[in-house]
């Protein structure tokens, strides 16, 4: 994140702040119908969200095999470099916070287990943590349980994956993201659940 962007979003959350003051210290605001009703459901909506950001979280760290990874110390090995490790962070985060299945967290989970047993390096893994964020979570595993070798059959589900890049849209096989999506599935097949 760069400097600009990091004083956007100290703006933005100082503004948030001062908004949160107006509405909980001036009587005369918290009085106005519309403003007090947004405010508690703009708040109730705040609740929710984080709830749900915890449970993608709890289900990201929980995975069995990042779980191994993690207590094998590879974190700090792998994530030295501080540039690296903000790029990934932030990757993982904004990844975890949107995706709209909590599968998903569990498969972010897997990738990066695999990025710290150096099984996928830093691009691939935001590459994959795209393409998961953007696919259907029955279509990623449909896609993981098939055999890609000779090429996948031209279904519905497999054109809907051809957007995410794990399908080659003229040879309909699996791109290298999506050959590198499965050797993540195999590497961690031994600590997981089936996908």
């Amino acid at each position: 994140m760069s400097k600009s962007d990091r004083s956007l979003l100290e703006v933005v959350m100082e503004g948030g702040e001062a908004i949160v003051d107006l509405f909980t210290t001036n009587e005369a605001v918290r009085e106005v119908p519309v403003v007090g009703t947004a405010f508690k459901v703009l708040k109730g909506l705040d609740d929710l969200r984080s709830r749900i950001l915890q449970t993608k979280l709890l289900k990201f760290v929980s995975e069995p095999s990042l779980v191994r990874s993690m207590a094998a110390g590879r974190i700090r090995t792998r994530l030295q470099d501080d540039e690296q490790r903000q790029q990934i962070g932030e990757g993982l985060f904004l990844t975890l916070e949107k995706v709209t299945d909590l599968q998903k967290p569990e498969l972010l989970g897997r990738v990066f287990a695999a990025y710290l047993d150096e099984v996928v390096d830093g691009d691939t893994l935001l590459l994959l943590a795209h393409a998961i964020d953007s696919a259907f979570a029955r279509d990623l595993h449909y896609f993981l349980v098939q055999h890609v070798d000779n090429g996948l059959e031209r279904n519905p589900i497999v054109l809907r994956l051809l957007s995410t890049g794990l399908v080659d849209y003229l040879e309909f096989q699996a791109t290298p993201l999506g050959i590198a999506l499965k050797r993540v599935a195999t590497h961690t097949q031994q600590d997981s659940e089936p996908l």
